[in-house]
C-alpha cells in the first residue's frame, strides 16, 4: 500500500543521513582523531634566578630573588626584568628590625638596572599596611587627610598622602572632639607646607631616611599643635609620580658604590654546575689513560 511504501522510503532516508553523518564527523567514528600528543618537559630549565639588590639606605641588601626566562633569539632576560616592582616590608629590610614604626610599613622597589646577576632598584614608593591602617581608625573625631605633589632637589617627584585624626583636650569632659571645618581646612594647609620642606629641600636618599624614622608625621602634629590637638598623625602613602631620566652613574652611588654592592650567589651556582661536567671529563680521561 501507499503507506507502507512512505515509511519504507521515510527509514531509507534516516539511515542514509545516519551513515552520511557518521562518516563526516571524525568524532563519532570510532577513535576519533589521532595526534601527536606534545612532550612537556621541565619548564623552569629555561629560567634564570636574579637576585634583588637595595638601595644603600636599607640594612638588608640582597632583599629577595626574581625569575626570568632565559634570553634567547631576540628576547632579553635582563631587559625584561627592567621595570618590575617588588613590594617589601620596612622591618626585613631594616635587618629583621623589631620596631613597630618600622613593622607597620611596606616598602615598593623598582627594578632599574641589571649586573650581572644582580637587579639594582631604586625607592618606588611606600605605604601603611592595612591592619595598621584600621587600627588607628576610631569614633568621635574627625579624620583629616591631605595629598601633596612636591619634586625632591635631584628630580624626583612624589605624591605624598598624610592622615591625622584629632584628640580630646586634656581637661575635655565631652565625649566627642570633633573640629570646625575652618580647623580642618588650616591643619591640611600646614601638612601641605610641612610635605612641601621635607621634600623639596632635600634628595631622594633623605627624603626615605626621613620616612623610615617617621619623622615627618611628628613635625606635622608640632605645626598644628596651636590649631586643635593631633594624634595619629602618618604618612599614609608616598608614590613617585615621575622619576629624572635614567643615569647609570648616579644608580651606583644610591647602592654606595660598585664596592659596596654584594655579589650575586646566582651566577656562581651556575658556574659550579657548568664546572661540574668538565670535572667528570677530565677524570673520565685521566682512568682512560
Amino acid at each position: 500500500s501507499k503507506a507502507t511504501v512512505s515509511v519504507l522510503n521515510w527509514l531509507f532516508v534516516v539511515t542514509s543521513y545516519q551513515i552520511m553523518a557518521v562518516g563526516k564527523n571524525p568524532r563519532l567514528s570510532k577513535g576519533g582523531k589521532r595526534t601527536a600528543k606534545k612532550k612537556i618537559g621541565d619548564t623552569m630549565l629555561g629560567k634564570e634566578w636574579y637576585d634583588l639588590v637595595a638601595p644603600a639606605n636599607f640594612t638588608t641588601r640582597h632583599c629577595g630573588k626574581t625569575l626570568v626566562n632565559k634570553s634567547k633569539g631576540t628576547f632579553s632576560g635582563p631587559e625584561n626584568i627592567k621595570g618590575r616592582v617588588f613590594q617589601h616590608n620596612l622591618a626585613d629590610l631594616m635587618g629583621k628590625s623589631d620596631d613597630d614604626v618600622h613593622k607597620c610599613r611596606n616598602v615598593t622597589l623598582k627594578a632599574e638596572d641589571v649586573q650581572g646577576r644582580n637587579v639594582l632598584t631604586n625607592f618606588h614608593g611606600m605605604c601603611l599596611t592595612t591592619d595598621r591602617l584600621r587600627s588607628l581608625l576610631s569614633k568621635w573625631c574627625t579624620l583629616i587627610e591631605g595629598a601633596v605633589e612636591a619634586k625632591t632637589t635631584d628630580g624626583f617627584t612624589l605624591r605624598v598622602f598624610a592622615m591625622a585624626l584629632t584628640k580630646k583636650r586634656d581637661t575635655q569632659v565631652k565625649k566627642n572632639c570633633y573640629c570646625q571645618t575652618s580647623h580642618v581646612k588650616k591643619i591640611r594647609t600646614k601638612m601641605a607646607e610641612e610635605i612641601t620642606k621635607c621634600v623639596s629641600k632635600n634628595t631622594l636618599e633623605k627624603v626615605v631616611k626621613n620616612l623610615q624614622q617617621d619623622s615627618l608625621g611628628e613635625d606635622i602634629r608640632k605645626a598644628c599643635v596651636a590649631i586643635f590637638p593631633l594624634t595619629g598623625v602618618n604618612v599614609r602613602k608616598v608614590k613617585v609620580v615621575r622619576s629624572p631620566k635614567f643615569d647609570a652613574q648616579k644608580l651606583i652611588e644610591v647602592h654606595g658604590g660598585e664596592s659596596h654592592i654584594p655579589k650575586s650567589v646566582e651566577g656562581g651556582r651556575q658556574l659550579q654546575q657548568d664546572a661540574a661536567p668538565k670535572e667528570e671529563e677530565a677524570a673520565a680521561e685521566e682512568a682512560d689513560e
